[in-house]
């Protein structure tokens, strides 16, 4: 095989999906140098390995072969082909200790023991080699953690391999980018104790070793200790996208999120923020500090605010870069309509979701659109139409790039005010309706729908009816019968 400059291989490497780990490793199998480059993009997320990869548990045995070699206990004669925690980039905390536990079913349940036994007799030689495989494996391990974790609580078992694991990680794994800390245990009484594992290396350790390249940085742990955020934003300039969760009140200091403040402030180039409030704390100093974001932030995403006050909406219209705005669970009360409803002006936004809105006014959002549609290519709404009867007639005149529309419609006869879309909205490719009150429907209903959407069927590759699909091919093969009678027979029987 002629052998390519690695600038060519890795250039090539770059087209692969990069959770597609099949791919690499299949690659590593051509030769030594495509080896050496798959090796990098194989390892940049070793923990995102989905489930289905049987074997991805032995991902752990490599950090603990490291471990043993920092602690000068080589217990290999064959040293290690690739320094590969050094190629890790992306750090999942929910990921890894899931992947942590497989290595514990694996290596230390009685059902594994027994295999080994039963397989030893029925077998000889082969099997003999793998019950002293097994047998050399266990020593191996009293040795690292100088006890037997056979007999230990999964906690026990756990708490010890974990420790030399996250010791690789804050010693070798020196360009880690992204780092997401979840909250996938949280309401798991079986495994409270991997929820916050990772907070006390995060709180002991220096940051700047590991996470001096952090560009994206994912808190959505409960109960989080907020000393966290300040020593990220003491040591971390470069994050360009942090999301967070603030689930309780009381870790935060007079419930003001001064910390978080703080870490938003600190960063350089933040250009994504996503905020979940789940105990409706006070967001005045946040949105004070993204306001201050203005110039480099293009994402702003706030889940669960509730109400939002005059001044935060003034905070948010100053944020006029953003190219995606999405607010989840905001009430729209009169004290935000003047500041961000009617004079904002956001003269790049692409991307708008307004979903889970409340209206405590009968004002409807219209100027709105009228400001900030014009190059909107994604609109989700999730408001009463009610309160908003002549908002999809001002999207069809201002949102003439839209190509992907979704919105909740939860009676029959309101599919008409959608009528004046299909006419003007020329580039649309997807549409969604949900919530959808199928008690409502009737055959004169669909029909009239059919006609109008046949408009479109020309752009249009995907109509989502709440969960029913119709694909671009059904949608150009069906004639509008056809598919009305697709529609009755799974909506209406």
């Amino acid at each position: 095989m002629i052998k390519l400059p690695n600038e060519c291989i890795q250039n090539i490497l770059k087209y692969v999906n990069k959770d597609d780990y099949k791919t690499f490793y299949y690659i590593t199998l051509i030769s030594r140098q495509w080896c050496r480059n798959s090796i990098i993009f194989l390892w940049k997320q070793p923990f995102n390995i989905p489930d289905n990869f049987k074997n991805r548990y032995k991902l752990i045995s490599i950090f603990l072969y490291f471990y043993d070699i920092n602690q000068k206990n080589i217990y290999q004669t064959i040293a290690s082909s690739f320094n590969y925690p050094s190629f890790l980039k992306n750090l999942n905390s929910d990921n890894l200790a899931k992947i942590t536990l497989e290595w514990i079913t694996r290596n230390y349940s009685t059902k594994k023991k027994k295999k080994y036994r039963n397989n030893n007799n029925n077998n000889n030689n082969n099997n003999k080699k793998t019950f002293i495989s097994y047998k050399n494996k266990i020593n191996l391990l009293k040795k690292i953690f100088k006890t037997n974790l056979t007999n230990s609580s999964l906690k026990e078992q756990f708490n010890l391999i974990i420790q030399p694991i996250i010791y690789v990680i804050m010693e070798k794994c020196t360009n880690i980018e992204h780092l997401h800390i979840g909250n996938y245990y949280s309401n798991n009484k079986k495994y409270y104790f991997l929820e916050n594992y990772i907070e006390e290396y995060l709180l002991k350790n220096d940051l700047r070793k590991c996470f001096n390249n952090l560009t994206t940085f994912n808190c959505h742990q409960s109960n989080i200790d907020p000393i966290i955020f300040l020593k990220f934003s003491n040591n971390i300039r470069n994050i360009t996208s942090l999301s967070v969760t603030i689930s309780n009140n009381n870790l935060f200091d007079d419930s003001k999120l001064k910390e978080l403040v703080e870490l938003i402030n600190s960063q350089e180039n933040l250009n994504s923020l996503s905020i979940r409030n789940e105990y409706n704390a006070d967001m005045s100093l946040v949105f004070e500090a993204i306001s201050k974001k203005s110039i480099s932030l293009q994402k702003l995403e706030l889940i669960s605010h509730r109400n939002l006050k005059s001044d935060e909406a003034n905070y948010l219209s100053q944020c006029i870069n953003l190219k995606e705005l999405i607010l989840d669970g905001i009430r729209i009360g009169d004290e935000i309509v003047d500041p961000l409803l009617i004079n904002s002006k956001f003269f790049n936004l692409k991307d708008l979701r307004l979903m889970n809105i409340f209206q405590q006014t009968s004002f409807e959002i219209s100027p709105f659109i009228k400001n900030n549609g014009s190059l909107l290519n994604y609109l989700h709404l999730g408001l009463d139409l009610k309160i908003n009867p002549n908002l999809l007639i001002t999207i069809s005149k201002f949102c003439l790039n839209l190509s992907t529309f979704i919105i909740s419609i939860q009676e029959g006869d309101m599919f008409n005010l959608l009528y004046p879309l299909f006419d003007n909205c020329k580039k649309l490719k997807l549409i969604r309706i949900y919530e959808i009150n199928i008690n409502s429907l009737n055959e004169i209903i669909l029909s009239d729908f059919i006609n109008h959407i046949s408009i479109i069927l020309i752009s249009l590759n995907s109509l989502i009816l709440n969960d029913i699909t119709f694909s671009s091919f059904s949608l150009k093969s069906f004639n509008g019968y056809d598919l009305l009678f697709e529609l009755k027979r799974k909506f209406l029987y």
